[in-house]
């Protein structure tokens, strides 16, 4: 009974509890807090992935991965921009407008040998001729240079004779098709178109009639 005493007298007052009972509670450590800066690392990873993932889903496709008409069309884009100094990248932008301005080619008749007569609307067209003949009006567009100060655009009729017989062309700007009354501008014109006629090859037309008079209206542009 005494050796019974004596052991529980071993134990302090102050603290009721055994000692096996703390040493067993001390065994198990306490958790731990999260560290405030692995929660700000992870946060910010996560922002970063988000972010990533946008710009790869919106960033435009490498010029690899494009398609040909993608490609074209971009390169089609860029040619029409404006470089910064103010110089125009596109041909189209770069091209002058051009001075003159044509009508369709009309066939005022054809003719045979003979006393008969074919209309107008029934004579076919041979498009070489009406091709040469336009081509020499818009060569010779520089011969109204001092026409169309006035501000008005001048206009010439170009009325030209092909003779396949004689082998001829024959050109006369009538004055009732003509807004230019300048003598010295309607002769330049006029020796402008003829000269660009000569040397014409007839013989490799295809035609059906011996003669033919047709004729196209110029319009030249008015100068600012």
């Amino acid at each position: 009974m005494g050796e019974l005493r004596s052991r529980q007298m071993s134990h302090p007052p102050s603290d009721p509890r055994p000692a096996s009972s703390r040493a067993g509670f001390a065994g198990f450590p306490e958790q731990e807090r999260p560290v405030y800066g692995e929660v700000v690392g992870a946060v910010l990873l996560g922002l970063l992935l988000i972010v990533a993932g946008l710009y790869l889903w919106r960033r435009p496709p490498s010029a690899a991965a494009r398609s040909p008409e993608e490609a074209a069309s971009s390169a089609a884009i860029a040619s029409a921009v404006v470089a910064p100094g103010g110089t125009p990248l596109g041909a189209a932008e770069i091209a002058p407008p051009s001075p003159v301005a044509l009508s369709e080619v009309r066939v005022l008749g054809c003719h045979d040998r003979g006393p008969g007569k074919t209309a107008p609307d029934q004579c076919d067209h041979v498009a070489s001729m009406e091709q040469a003949l336009s081509r020499a009006v818009e060569h010779s567009a520089a011969c109204v240079a001092e026409a169309g100060t006035s501000g008005s655009p001048a206009t010439i009729e170009y009325v030209a004779d092909f003779s396949f017989a004689r082998q001829k062309v024959h050109v006369t700007l009538p004055r009732s098709g003509r807004s230019v009354h300048d003598r010295k501008v309607v002769g330049a014109c006029a020796a402008a178109v003829r000269e660009g006629l000569q040397g014409l090859a007839l013989d490799g037309m295809d035609h059906r009639h011996a003669r033919y008079r047709i004729s196209v209206t110029a319009t030249y542009r008015a100068k600012s």
